[in-house]
């Protein structure tokens, strides 16, 4: 079995999860958990984690930024480093190639939270143009985005979500200093006292200060140009979790050759 230790985006803000996690091989009957799964983050939360990490903790409580980087390590380590992509765009001949591309998730960026970060965003009057107060906001634990989701009282009358929004409220701790605020009463907050103008910068504010974790994509070469800074879009879904052949055997030459390394740029150890 092989294992590696990873020290988490969110070092140091944590009350019960440790800053340090060891992850492990999953077995194959897990593998068969997330890929048929119709509800993926549930299932790693509640099956696949539990199975990956040598710690007992609540992974629901694992801040977001966190979620996305112990999946990227947990893919790594299992299936190595590439992916099977189905499009890349060229900045520089500003083409988008279609096709079956491997690349490499390593070219993806993580940005951890600055040193002495605390996790309370403050989006302050003086942002604003009409509205006349403070807001305080945070970043939230994956289990507060799914419950966010899954918030009734943000659904249309035809069942769908407006995911974006939810997420801003749930994310809100305080408003002119109110706290304790449900996330309805927010959601009712912001609707009756931010113009459209003023919930815009809210947003894009809250957008720029919380810029951390693991990027949407990476860099790869373009098929057309041959330009090194093209790049490519791998979401955190089933399909990150399903390589190809061809992605094992890369994996397995770079590991016959003693190039591969973990996640953290140290050697995998094996138990």
């Amino acid at each position: 079995m092989v294992s590696e230790k990873i020290e988490l985006l969110g070092k140091g803000l944590y009350k019960d999860i440790p800053d340090v996690l060891t992850l492990k091989s999953i077995p194959t009957a897990s593998e068969l958990d997330y890929v048929g799964s119709e509800d993926f983050e549930r299932t790693m939360l509640d099956k696949i984690l539990p199975t990956a990490v040598e710690e007992n903790v609540n992974f629901n409580n694992l801040l977001e930024i966190d979620y996305f980087w112990i999946c990227r390590c947990l893919r790594i380590l299992n299936y190595g480093p590439y992916y099977t992509t189905n499009s890349i765009y060229c900045g520089d001949c500003k083409q988008v190639s279609h096709g079956d591309f491997d690349v490499n998730l390593n070219t993806i960026e993580c940005q951890p939270p600055p040193e002495g970060f605390v996790n309370d965003i403050v989006i302050g009057k003086d942002d604003f143009i009409d509205f006349d107060g403070d807001i305080h906001m945070k970043l939230l634990t994956i289990g507060r985005t799914l419950d966010s989701y899954g918030d009734d009282a943000f659904k249309d009358k035809n069942g769908g979500s407006n995911q974006e929004f939810a997420r801003l409220c749930y994310s809100i701790t305080s408003i002119k200093n109110e706290k304790n605020l449900t996330p309805i009463e927010i959601k009712l907050k912001l609707q009756n006292s931010l113009s459209a103008a003023d919930y815009v910068i809210l947003k894009k504010r809250y957008e720029e200060l919380t810029r951390f974790g693991v990027r949407a994509g990476g860099y790869a070469q373009c098929p057309k140009c041959g330009s090194m800074e093209a790049s490519f879009i791998a979401l955190t879904d089933d399909k990150f979790f399903r390589p190809t052949l061809g992605n094992l055997r890369r994996w397995k030459y770079d590991l016959h050759r003693g190039e591969i390394e973990n996640t953290s740029g140290d050697k995998a150890t094996v138990i």
